[in-house]
């Protein structure tokens, strides 16, 4: 089957390695394809190095409306107001008040999207010169913002390419509706433009993906097209090779819990703190390493405090293999908050896989509602605690902890579902095929 040629429209630069979960998504997707049949457009997120693709083009001013007066702000004040976690305003010199207002006034305006709508995108004679060049045979979106569900079905009216969509979450429901805990000053403004925005995706669309059933059920019925089922994916041999790597030497069990932990993760590490407390009162000894890529500032300072927990650095890609399979228990913590769990209602956790092709056993913290916890209950391919309850999390860990038995199954059953869903060559061969047929 030969490659097409696939321009790739998404926010953030898929590069040649980091552990961002779109790199890590695409990469997988798209191992063993041509290098000269993959192209981006994308608007950040560039580490430096070469990329994974063949060639890119970063959005520049002319590439959006007022975009002169948009890349001054990116760069500005704005530029710090966006960085998670950042100290660098405040380690520079004190802010004084109208350099504060200035900031907040910023964040607004982009954590409410309204900046989408001032400086829409538009395809310049650059980017059009570029994309010629390339002579595309798929656009492949993924949306997130308006500006990068506009410019995928602006790109097909200039072009004879198909048009592909694959997005991992449900965010033409929560995007700028305030269910990540940003402001709702602007949503019955941005809320319309954007169900208008994603209709209009979704009916030029020509192959359509969804992640896992759930979503494809849900989004046929919604927008009228079927979709196709795809789920993250990895090698299998990657950790069938990877020498485990214990953080904690017996009798102490390791926990291992991976990923970013934004406001509503963090909290429900201190609930495995006090389980372990408990635990070893009762002569269950266990800490818990979290590897993360990122957390909450506020998360950072309350979990230091911690008497059974350990912050380790991201061990990157190549190695976390080997890290989760020398944990004796693996926790995936996803949230309890409603409007969070309203926005990943459909989602299964990056995650997920990884965790089952490791063999160790799995507990699944997590609202009910939440496509991760329906998929374990569904498969039992975890142990599911699906209420946020100290009680019950101590329990669903003395008993992996303590029982072999209960251990070995849901290990066999991760297993299985890892190798029935989560193969890379399936999930490949199922996405170039669809890629080249046009279904």
């Amino acid at each position: 089957m030969s490659f097409p040629k696939v321009l790739i429209v998404a926010m953030g630069r898929i590069n040649a390695k980091d552990t961002g979960n779109n790199g890590l998504l695409l990469r997988n997707l798209f191992s063993g394809w041509p290098a000269e049949n993959l192209a981006q457009i994308f608007s950040g997120g560039d580490n430096g190095d070469k990329g994974f693709f063949g060639r890119y083009y970063q959005l520049g001013p002319r590439d959006r409306r007022l975009g002169r007066l948009f890349f001054r702000l990116k760069t500005g004040e704005l530029k710090a107001a966006l960085c998670e976690n950042s100290t660098t305003v405040s380690t520079i010199s004190t802010p004084t008040m109208v350099s504060r207002l200035k900031t907040a006034l910023k964040r607004l305006l982009m954590d409410t999207g309204v900046y989408e709508l001032i400086f829409r995108p538009r395809i310049s004679r650059d980017m059009m010169d570029w994309v010629k060049e390339f002579n595309p045979d798929i656009i492949f979106s993924q949306g997130y913002n308006l500006t990068f569900t506009w410019l995928p079905v602006l790109l097909k009216r200039k072009t004879s390419a198909r048009l592909a969509l694959l997005t991992t979450d449900d965010w033409p429901t929560y995007l700028y509706s305030g269910q990540l805990g940003e402001s709702k000053l602007f949503s019955r403004l941005l809320r319309p433009a954007v169900i208008e925005a994603t209709n209009q995706l979704m009916k030029v669309v020509d192959v359509p993906f969804a992640f896992g059933q759930p979503m494809a059920d849900e989004y046929k019925a919604r927008y009228g097209k079927s979709f196709i089922v795809l789920s993250h994916s990895d090698d299998l041999k990657r950790f069938e090779n990877a020498v485990p790597i214990r953080i904690n030497e017996p009798p102490v069990h390791t926990i291992v819990a991976v990923g970013y932990f934004n406001k509503y993760r963090w909290p429900l590490l201190l609930d495995v703190d006090v389980c372990c407390r408990l635990l070893a009162d009762q002569g269950i000894h266990a800490r818990m390493a979290v590897l993360s890529s990122g957390i909450d500032l506020e998360g950072t300072c309350e979990l230091v405090k911690c008497s059974y927990i350990d912050i380790l650095p991201d061990p990157g890609n190549d190695l976390l293999p080997s890290y989760l399979k020398g944990a004796d228990l693996l926790l995936l913590a996803e949230g309890f908050d409603e409007g969070f769990v309203s926005a990943i209602r459909l989602s299964v956790s990056s995650k997920s896989h990884l965790f089952m092709f490791s063999r160790s056993p799995i507990i699944v913290y997590a609202h009910p509602d939440t496509g991760v916890a329906k998929y374990a209950a569904a498969l039992q391919w975890g142990l599911v605690v699906s209420e946020r309850n100290g009680a019950a999390l101590c329990a669903a860990i003395r008993t992996i902890l303590s029982d072999t038995d209960s251990a070995d199954r849901l290990i066999s059953r991760a297993d299985e579902t890892a190798r029935a869903f989560h193969l890379r060559e399936a999930s490949q061969d199922r996405f170039l095929t669809a890629l080249a047929n046009g279904r």
